[in-house]
């Protein structure tokens, strides 16, 4: 039987000014067959909430 796990949490880091860059592993031990790894999402922000905002709900540059 398959199983999945959703992970979410913050990643920021600590100390630091501008994200310049991030390395992602994935990484898939004892196992056999094949494995897809699909929606991996990074999100702004301190909080990993997993949420991401319809468009109407983003204010534009023209809106003031």
């Amino acid at each position: 039987m398959a199983v999945f796990q959703q992970i979410a949490r913050d990643a920021t880091p600590k100390g630091y000014g501008k994200l310049h860059s991030i390395t992602i592993r994935l990484v898939v031990s004892n196992c056999t067959g094949e494995v897809y790894f699909t929606d991996i999402m990074l999100q702004a922000g301190s909080i990993a909430t997993g949420w991401v905002g319809h468009v109407c709900e983003i204010k534009w540059t023209n809106d003031g």
